[in-house]
């Protein structure tokens, strides 16, 4: 189903946060009516968009060239009539085995040293474990050699077909957006190094999420 109301004010909404008429915050307030949405390019555009913004410090547009463009054919999207299929899919694989014994070692440590501070540093290297497994769950390398240029689209034939079929002028990306970030390098870095120590110490808990599969989202844009 398409909703073409939808569509453009979801448009419009990114516009404004790509223009700066609109902060962080005020941008995920927004999304939330489109996460419901009746039209599933509309909730695939607003879960996708939550990605690419901050929740927790409110900021002006920080977009790499990259995510910029990405930006801009989800707009392409919005103004054509393309329809959105999203598939969901539950994947098994020798991570969830890995978890499990990780986590049996963990409740062993409990069971043979009973509770206590002293777990916090005995869970250090089942921690680290589990944040090899989670790469190894998420590959960086899990996607095709086109797909930065195309996405959401399936091949640069139906980008190019649906680029005929409207009127969509795309913004080029700002310089000034080069150099700008959400945090300074400084706060950058101790914010990854303060969220692996905590994963550390606290190992049994993200080996529990890590012991069911993962699951996987496939969405397909056929174009109208």
């Amino acid at each position: 189903m398409i909703n073409r109301d939808a569509r453009n004010r979801l448009a419009q909404l990114i516009r404004r946060y790509l223009d700066e008429d609109i902060k962080a915050f005020d941008f995920d307030d927004a999304l939330d009516e489109f996460r419901e949405s009746d039209d599933d390019a509309v909730r695939f555009v607003a879960d996708a968009l939550w990605y690419h913004y901050d929740d927790c410090d409110d900021h002006l547009v920080v977009l790499s060239k990259q995510e910029w463009n990405y930006f801009q054919r989800l707009l392409l999207l919005l103004e054509s009539d393309s329809i959105v299929k999203v598939t969901k899919s539950w994947r098994w694989t020798y991570s969830q085995i890995l978890s499990a014994s990780l986590l049996l070692l963990c409740l062993g440590i409990v069971y043979g040293t009973g509770f206590g501070y002293h777990l916090l540093v005995f869970f250090i290297p089942f921690g680290i474990g589990s944040i090899a497994i989670s790469h190894l769950r998420h590959p960086a390398d899990d996607t095709g050699p086109y797909d930065a240029i195309i996405t959401p689209f399936e091949s640069i034939g139906d980008l190019r077909v649906v680029c005929e079929k409207t009127s969509f002028q795309k913004v080029h990306y700002p310089p000034k957006l080069e150099t700008r970030t959400i945090r300074s390098p400084f706060m950058h870095w101790f914010g990854v190094v303060h969220s692996y120590t905590c994963w550390s110490m606290l190992a049994p808990i993200p080996l529990l999420f890590q012991c069911f599969p993962v699951r996987l989202f496939d969405a397909k844009v056929s174009p109208a």
